[in-house]
């Protein structure tokens, strides 16, 4: 085939490769209509680059609802480590993707690694949110991505790909029509100058209509004014002019083929068509250049060199032969996935019977947590019974429990203008719920709850699971655990897809009832071990233990639960995660929390929960800001705080800024940040004491900007209310708050009387000791009477703190507070017994984790696994470390960490 143009692309993505070569990985977006030449141009480009190692899948319109389908062909398989869940279900994409990593990086050990994916737009949606997931933490690894798509814009794949494909990193090449100069040396000098110019007005220079044309027209005839050219849209008579000159039998074998899909087992094909001589019927398709011979460990594959080929076939069917012969296939399709699609296909109208069989399906996979193909089998039954629209409020819940909020909208928009107030309030409830139009939601749902009679009792109880939540965010903490016990007393009541219980709890908790709810979750079982049910209470009860300062068993329960809610719904896992990261920040574990808030972050993004992106964020940013991460601290900021529609979104969006600004010694700005959190009427959540930190970095700013009547007034109020609760953190916050203030008015004694009470609620005596799990409380504390003491020339009893303040900061990583402890040490002038600060503040953040956990004796593969990374971008960082802590070795490095 002659290939001709496309330079300027072809440099394009030569230039890609190479930079990919060099460890920079890349994605290159071609984009352009049906038969425009994406894969011809692809094709070209892989002859050139001198690679041989490429990894090729196209998607394909019949498998767009299998699992992994199109994974599958790219990779052989899924990866190693993925084991397959319970039922057969398809397992998770997010572990999915975090697999293909060391899976990438093994291919590019040799050479760089070219990925391709043909014909996006008909992938399966799991090995989309895979792929998406697996690329995004791609760092300094020789891989260049290139996917082939129609229209980016009208893509149908998850959010998270769409905004990727979008970045400012990301190449786009958009294919345009084939110009005079190259469609003349495509036809050969066989045409004239005026034919060439014929040929490029009427194809708009779309090479596979060229092609179809100059192989079908008379060269005369393309040169003849009179004579009008077949128009681009006539492709299909070409292609059925090709299909008519073939014997009876391959014409039946096409239009099976067709049927099936863009490819099939020849074997497959010949059953449903009724021939008896395949390959006979195969070789004069493939001779007529209607299909395509292909091979396989399983025998000959009949395939369509181009969709549109198997298009004209499709629809020149007719409705009834078609009917019939996806009837004969789905007698024969292999797998139950493929049976009800054939099934589907072959009903000419409603179908009560077979609505039912599938409306059934879609709800054993939601009990399941398979959300996308449950979403698939509800709508198709929505289309198929009398009344669709309650099975299409099933498909849109699903939808959104899968994170596809787009796909959602749109079958929201789709209910009919009489479909049952219950039905409608519902879906369009839930979808503005996840979109974080708090006030929409609520009329929304409360018009389900109110309107749902007797056959509406599940939607009723669903529409109260969600007016909990929305109670929730809404910081009504009673109100939100009312609704949830309304959910849970409703006939319609299902604890398989939702977090009642956790909603239910939380609510409890952030109204100062947490001591009543954690007595209602005695006697849960282990998480390993725990039901549905119990997954969502241990979530709730994780919550309890971290917010009242049992944060080794909020550990084991929030650990426990993301372990084990592979299956639940992206909301949960998102919830979970991000828990689990808050816990982790508390106790100083703070690598795992940047790990986990920053996944929780991404997903949120990816998945579009809008409610729950700017909570996530805002979690994701305390270990940056306090480890001195400016640029990835304000990026999470800024995501909380652009979408804080909530008041539990407010406040953690004021939170994350106000840790920030307080990172960075900025009293100003630290006020500034948190005065509309002084605006929000509630109580819940926003005061109650362990839900979400902010009153002391108020209280500290206001003392450190000299507003000290002002700060008096937030602080009493503070120290009532931690009185009240009786909780150490909580007390310990207020006593250093007090003992700061104290010094600012220069009443030392009591400043001092205040501080050692303090350290006392941590569980640290004056002349020194272990904190008990509080260090970065601990630390701030200490660094706070270690200065109050150095101003008052006890410099020896300042430098008892400073240095405990010092070695607690320094192995956080929280660099900004290291430099204060190091300015504060150094105005002591005492000698000090370990000069100097941790050799691990001379690494970047991600330089930090990855030489910690080598430094526990994992091995490269290892690390990659727990931070999700590709061990190319461990291998990188690490090489990194090595270089600047002077060690040429992980013993070496261990050493020098340890020491």
């Amino acid at each position: 085939m002659t290939f001709v143009g496309r330079d300027q692309e072809l440099r394009c993505l030569a230039a890609e490769f190479e930079r990919a070569r060099a460890g920079l990985p890349r994605l290159v977006v071609v984009e352009g209509p049906a038969g425009i030449g994406k894969t011809t141009l692809v094709q070209r480009f892989l002859e050139t680059c001198g690679t041989g190692n490429v990894l090729f899948a196209d998607g394909d319109e019949g498998e767009a609802l299998l699992p992994y389908g199109t994974l599958t062909r790219l990779f052989g398989g899924l990866p190693a480590q993925i084991e397959a869940p319970a039922a057969a279900e398809p397992p998770d994409p997010l572990a999915v993707g975090a697999a293909l990593l060391p899976e990438l990086s093994e291919r590019q050990a040799s050479e760089p690694l070219c990925l391709v994916v043909d014909d996006v737009h008909w992938a399966d949606a799991p090995t989309l949110r895979a792929l998406t997931f697996c690329l995004r933490r791609l760092r300094v690894d020789r891989v260049m991505a290139v996917l082939m798509l129609r229209e980016a814009a009208t893509l149908p794949g998850p959010e998270g790909l769409r905004r990727l494909i979008a970045a400012d990193t990301t190449r786009r090449l958009r294919l345009r029509g084939l110009r005079e100069p190259e469609v003349a040396a495509l036809a050969g000098g066989r045409v004239s100058q005026r034919a060439v110019a014929r040929l490029v007005a009427h194809t708009e220079g779309v090479p596979l209509h060229l092609r179809a044309l100059l192989e079908e027209v008379p060269a005369e005839a393309l040169d003849d004014l009179a004579q009008p050219l077949p128009a681009p849209r006539s492709y299909t008579m070409l292609v059925l002019a090709k299909v008519a000159r073939c014997a009876p039998p391959v014409r039946e074998l096409v239009g099976a083929v067709g049927v099936l899909g863009m490819s099939c087992p020849l074997h497959l094909a010949a059953r449903v068509a009724g021939v008896a001589e395949p390959l006979q019927a195969l070789e004069q398709a493939v001779r007529e250049g209607v299909l395509l011979e292909r091979s396989s460990s399983r025998g000959p594959v009949a395939a369509f060199a181009h969709p549109l080929i198997r298009a004209a076939v499709y629809r020149d069917l007719g409705p009834a032969r078609r009917s019939a012969l996806h009837a004969r296939a789905a007698l024969v399709a292999e797998g139950e996935q493929a049976r009800l699609r054939h099934r589907i296909e072959a009903v000419a109208g409603p179908s009560p019977e077979l609505a039912a069989e599938l409306a059934e399906l879609g709800r054993a996979q939601v009990r399941l947590g398979a959300f996308g193909g449950a979403a698939e089998h509800l709508k198709a039954a929505a289309e198929l019974s009398g009344d669709p629209a309650p099975l299409a409020a099933e498909a849109v819940e699903a939808l959104l429990l899968d994170g596809r909020v787009d796909e959602a909208a749109g079958l929201t928009a789709s209910l009919p203008d009489d479909a049952h107030p219950a039905v409608r309030g519902y879906a369009l409830g839930h979808l503005a719920m996840v979109r974080g139009q708090v006030e929409e939601a609520r009329t929304q749902l409360i018009t389900a709850w109110e309107r749902a009679g007797p056959p509406e009792s599940g939607l009723a109880a669903r529409a109260a699971q969600q007016l909990a939540m929305l109670c929730l965010v809404k910081a009504e903490g009673r109100q939100a655990a009312r609704w949830a016990e309304r959910a849970r007393d409703s006939p319609g009541y299902r604890l398989s897809i939702d977090y009642n219980r956790f909603t239910e709890l939380t609510g409890l908790a952030v109204s100062g009832e947490i001591d009543a709810a954690l007595a209602a979750t005695a006697g849960l079982p282990p998480p390993a071990s725990a039901t549905i049910a119990d997954l969502d209470a241990l979530l709730g009860r994780g919550l309890l233990r971290t917010c009242s300062d049992d944060l080794a068993g909020g550990l084991a329960d929030l650990s426990g639960v993301v372990a084990a809610c592979g299956e639940r719904s992206v909301p949960f896992r998102m919830l979970a995660t991000a828990m689990l990261g808050q816990v982790e920040y508390r106790s100083g574990r703070w690598d795992d929390a940047a790990l986990h808030t920053g996944t929780a972050a991404s997903v949120a993004d990816d998945a579009d929960q809008r409610w729950l992106s700017p909570i996530c964020h805002g979690l994701a940013a305390l270990v940056p800001a306090s480890r001195g991460d400016w640029p990835l601290a304000e990026a999470h900021v800024r995501a909380a705080v652009a979408g804080a529609d909530s008041v539990a979104a407010l406040a953690h969006g004021c939170s994350a800024a106000a840790h920030l600004a307080a990172a960075r010694g900025d009293h100003a700005a630290t006020v500034a940040a948190l005065e509309p959190l002084l605006a929000v009427e509630v109580h819940d959540i926003v005061y109650e004491p362990g839900v979400v930190q902010w009153l002391d970095l108020f209280v500290d700013a206001l003392v450190g900007l000299g507003e000290l009547d002002r700060a008096e007034t937030c602080l009493v109020a503070v120290e009532r209310l931690a009185g009240r609760r009786g909780r150490r953190s909580a007390l310990a916050t207020a006593a250093r708050c007090r003992g700061g203030l104290h010094a600012a008015r220069h009443e030392n004694a009591l400043a001092d009387a205040a501080f050692t009470t303090a350290l006392a609620h941590v569980g640290v005596g004056v002349q020194g000791g272990a904190g008990a799990g509080l260090p970065f409380d601990e630390a701030r504390l200490r660094l706070a009477y270690g200065r109050f003491l150095r101003r008052l020339g006890r410099r020896r009893q300042a430098q008892s703190h400073l240095e405990p303040a010092l070695g607690l900061f320094a192995k956080l990583g929280a660099a900004p507070y290291v430099g204060r402890c190091e300015q504060e040490l150094s105005a002591c002038g005492l000698p000090r017994a370990e000069p100097g600060a941790s050799p691990l503040l001379r690494l970047t953040p991600q330089e930090q984790a990855v030489a910690r956990l080598v430094a526990t004796g994992m091995t490269n593969r290892q690390v990659a696994r727990e931070l999700v990374l590709s061990v190319k971008t461990i291998e990188y960082h690490l090489g990194n470390a090595y270089a600047k802590l002077g060690v040429s070795s992980r013993v070496a490095l261990t050493t020098k960490l340890m020491h």
